[in-house]
């Protein structure tokens, strides 16, 4: 393994990351950080016109504290000036006088089942009598029309402003799509019936990106016209044109957890089989005069249009990136180090847009790489096979397992689940995946060729359903997912470390290296045992924010038991989106779900629905959980008059009920009263400010969010 001083670009990396990372974080003031960003490098300037500083060699130390000084403000520069940008922007769209909003398509389409949605690069907004220049991005989800259906790339629509900024999560622990959004410089959306909007303009015939698209779908449709169709195209679409809209999801979830997912997103493998097939056949040139020069150009113009056609995605970017460096260096007859190749790479990607730092993606690749590079060649000279196909096969496990090795915490930490059989996935995975993107490339070529076209499109279909057949197989072996980990971002620096120590330990046998290995796993495991052990205390009642149903959860210790009027036959997918990530958050056991309308007897929870609970007593409205009582008031409730008033710690208003607050009061006295999302916004709004008159602790979970009490 090559020593750091060895490999400088990677050096000026580390403290440019730190700075972007630090203003994501830390939010300082935007000018304050240009300001230092000012002054240091002001002041390294005036230490490299001191002679004694430039020729004393124990001074040497202040110019690289300078030079990391600068690298690391620099990064936060960049950052900083991202933000601010953003925050002028939002503050310019959310003005309440805006009139009208003109903005250009930026992305292809994605339609949804009620909706088309697209996103927006503002072009101009209209207040009062006056235009202004945008320059900011949002989000708009159009009704689902013929008109909205024909939209491009490059179209240019205008629309009411009747935007709104994206919600923060609505439940404890939720996906966060508004953070998601921001690395993304998008804060606002807006939802748009037909009549809000109209076409201005459309995409102009010319363009590098109309063009890319365009070709995009003409590559699909003939794929299309000559048989392939369905799940099939789709992943032909994703592999080789990086295309994903198409796939369905239960085909999404098998290569998810086949631990296959990679060859659906064009990435790094995808740019290099294509540098690979390029390469071979521009080596003509390399036998002529200014050869190397000319085939190193057209390689990188090539390479940059794939990297257009399949939509510019991080990953794509930076393998692109990252052989344009290679490609670069051959050209010039210099042999660099990789890792100052793939720093290269980094540091123009992250100086073109420095919040790619937070897509996974973008990490997952990096890690993938460094992974390959550094632990494979280890993990290969395990064995020494004479023969050429076990001898691949044990090369594609290598690699299989280094990239497991270096992507596994983020994968934890990210999607809380390991795919238990990805060495017989990729095994089988990778080299189909190869094969049809060169067999893909080929068929496109013979598109229009009878016969010959039409024969090597059968060969592709084949080869694809094979390939699906093959995960589908993977995905229903016998414990082939771990799913529901708890992993947090400490977690994820203690494990990569603990992996640095140990690549550090075989690569220079010092004992220091196998110390601090076990420090780090040791904290690692105590940090998961001492959690465990304070998830056997948790006592709570949440109730979630999933618009038109109930969904009240009793969590204790780590038994977990969710009453609800949801159908997990139809909505499974919808309630694991809202509430799973706090599960697992909270450390629970696999959920227990129990109809709510079929709680219509006394007795204890567990003697009808087999849930071992002593703690949890229903009996029809009302519920009891340790000493906290609850009465649900549904629409179906009728007032019975009773001479004394019921204490309650939760009365919960479900369903839209007709009953004001001041007729449940004469009936029940609560400590809080909890109006949870089955109702309607108009009727949360009435009875929330009927409370407010009332002087009564209310909460809105539609309108305020989950509600949480601990017991």
């Amino acid at each position: 393994m090559q020593q750091i001083s060895h490999i400088p670009l990677v050096r000026l990396l580390i403290p440019f990351i730190a700075g972007i990372i630090g203003v994501i974080y830390l939010k300082p003031n935007a000018d304050y950080v240009l300001l230092s960003f000012g002054i240091l490098t002001v002041l390294f300037l005036i230490v490299l016109l001191i002679k004694p500083f430039n020729t004393n060699y124990q001074f040497r130390w202040i110019f690289g504290a300078f030079i990391y000084g600068c690298l690391l403000f620099a990064g936060a520069s960049l950052t900083s000036l991202k933000y601010k940008n953003t925050s002028a922007t939002s503050n310019l769209l959310t003005n309440t006088s805006n009139q009208l909003l003109i903005g250009e398509i930026t992305a292809p389409t994605q339609t949804k089942a009620k909706s088309i949605k697209a996103i927006l690069s503002v072009k101009g907004v209209k207040t009062q009598d006056s235009w202004t220049e945008g320059n900011g991005k949002v989000i708009v989800y159009l009704q689902n029309d013929s008109l909205s259906q024909q939209l491009n790339v490059g179209d240019i629509i205008s629309f009411e402003p009747k935007l709104e900024n994206v919600p923060q999560p609505k439940n404890p622990n939720e996906f966060d799509f508004r953070k998601y959004l921001s690395f993304h410089l998008i804060h606002q959306q807006a939802f748009l019936r037909s009549n809000n909007w109209k076409l201005v303009q459309q995409a102009p015939t010319t363009g590098i990106f109309k063009f890319a698209n365009d070709s995009r779908k003409y590559l699909i449709n003939s794929l299309e016209k000559l048989g392939i169709k369905d799940k099939e195209l789709a992943v032909a679409s994703a592999l080789i044109l990086g295309y994903k809209d198409s796939i369905d999801a239960q085909l999404k979830s098998a290569y998810s957890s086949a631990g296959a997912m990679h060859v659906l997103a064009v990435s790094g493998l995808h740019v290099g089989v294509i540098f690979l097939i390029f390469s071979q056949l521009f080596s003509f040139f390399e036998k002529i005069k200014h050869g190397k020069i000319i085939k190193g150009v057209l390689l990188i113009i090539i390479l940059w249009l794939y990297a257009i056609l399949t939509g510019l995605s991080p990953s794509v970017m930076r393998a692109a990136t990252m052989f344009s460096f290679i490609v670069a260096a051959k050209m010039t007859g210099r042999i660099s180090s990789f890792f100052n190749t793939l720093a290269a790479s980094a540091l123009v990607l992250l100086i073109y847009n420095p919040l790619l730092i937070m897509e996974v993606g973008f990490q997952l690749s990096y890690m993938a790489v460094i992974g390959i590079v550094i632990i494979q060649p280890w993990i290969n000279d395990w064995f020494t096979i004479r023969y050429w196909l076990p001898r691949k096969i044990w090369e594609i496990t290598a690699v299989s397992i280094a990239a497991q090795i270096a992507t596994f915490p983020l994968g934890l930490l990210y999607f809380h689940q390991f795919p238990n059989y990805f060495m017989l996935s990729n095994l089988i995975v990778i080299p189909l995946a190869i094969g049809i993107l060169y067999l893909g490339i080929v068929t496109l070529i013979f598109a229009n060729v009878p016969i010959i076209g039409e024969y090597l499109a059968l060969a592709l279909k084949y080869i694809i359903k094979f390939l699906n057949e093959s995960v589908y197989l993977i995905d229903s072996l016998p414990y082939s997912l771990s799913e529901n980990i708890r992993f947090s971002i400490a977690d994820t620096w203690l494990l990569y470390l603990f992996i640095i120590s140990i690549i550090c330990l075989v690569a220079y046998r010092k004992f220091k290296y196998l110390l601090f290995g076990a420090t780090f796993i040791i904290a690692f495991l105590s940090s998961s045992l001492f959690l465990n052990y304070t998830d056997l205390d948790q006592r709570k009642i949440i109730i979630y924010n999933i618009p038109q149903f109930s969904a009240i959860n009793f969590i204790d210790g780590n038994d977990n038991i969710l009453v609800s009027d949801i159908k997990l036959t139809q909505n499974r997918s919808k309630l694991m989106f809202h509430v799973q990530n706090n599960w697992i958050n909270n450390g629970v056991k696999q959920e227990k779900i129990v109809r709510l309308d079929q709680l219509i007897k006394p007795h204890l929870i567990s003697n009808i629905f087999k849930i071992d609970n002593p703690n949890l007593f229903t009996k029809r409205n009302y519920f009891q959980f340790y000493d906290a009582k609850i009465a649900i008031i549904d629409n179906k409730f009728k007032l019975q008059r009773t001479s004394e008033k019921l204490n309650l710690d939760l009365l919960l208003i479900t369903k839209n009920t007709k009953l004001s607050i001041k007729e449940l009061l004469t009936l029940f006295n609560p400590n809080q009263i909890v109006i949870d999302a089955s109702n309607s916004t108009y009727t949360s709004e009435r009875l929330k400010e009927e409370a407010k008159v009332l002087n009564i602790n209310c909460w809105s979970v539609l309108l305020d969010g989950a509600f949480e009490k601990d017991v």
